[in-house]
């Protein structure tokens, strides 16, 4: 049998172009880009740090509608036929309208064990809905990850750069995000991209900057895909 090595899997990536287009509930990986770009935040979120509960939790969030996580605030980078990244995205305005909807979702995936855990971590359950993540004149980046195989490729500059053609397409001038303050290689990223620092999250759980990049007008082709 073969083992085909991590490089052969990058020049692979690298012999076709990366595409962006709107993500489908049947992405097999959608969840679970969702879930890298959380990370520890996760599992407050799912009530649990088993890996197929995670899984599981966050597969159909990704498969339903009307939550932060779901496949329709999402665009996905695909190389080929296969999905190498994922961003979320959406104006502020819509992601507080999503908070109560999300919620409500995960009570009835997970029920008690949601709550059971947060009840034994309560600085992270705090320290996440006590946070302000963006302004209301705002368009939002909630979660940007790509697969480790393509990391190095640009698909997380693609991913951003298309956010930001949705914000632009929707009136907003600003688009933000939130970056935890010891994640320097994604802040780096950031700050190379235009971002700058807009304020800061000090929570008992974990630290972030907020970061906002001023958007130009640019020239716009390819179809409105709207979020509302």
């Amino acid at each position: 049998m073969h083992v085909q090595n991590p490089s052969d899997q990058i020049d692979i990536f690298n012999s076709v172009s990366v595409t962006i287009q709107r993500a489908e509930a049947h992405s097999a990986v959608g969840g679970k880009l969702n879930q890298m770009a959380l990370d520890y935040m996760a599992y407050s979120l799912s009530g649990s740090e088993d890996k197929q509960v995670l899984a599981h939790t966050f597969r159909k969030l990704w498969k339903n509608g009307g939550n932060r996580f779901s496949h329709e605030y999402a665009f996905e980078a695909r190389a080929g036929e296969q999905i190498v990244g994922m961003v979320t995205c959406y104006p502020v305005k819509v992601l507080k309208r999503l908070a109560w909807p999300t919620f409500k979702q995960l009570i009835a995936l997970r029920k008690f064990g949601l709550f059971w855990y947060n009840l034994r971590h309560l600085k992270l359950l705090y320290s996440m809905i006590s946070m302000t993540e963006g302004e209301d004149d705002e368009f939002h980046i909630g979660t940007l990850a790509s697969i480790p195989e393509s990391r190095g490729l640009g698909v997380g500059t693609k991913l951003l750069a298309f956010a930001e053609e949705q914000a632009t397409r929707q009136g907003f001038s600003k688009c933000s995000l939130t970056v935890k303050k010891e994640n320097e290689r994604a802040f780096k990223l950031y700050q190379r991209l235009g971002y700058r620092v807009s304020g800061e999250i000090n929570k008992p759980a974990f630290s972030m900057y907020r970061m906002m990049k001023t958007l130009r007008e640019q020239n716009l082709s390819s179809p409105d895909p709207k979020i509302v």
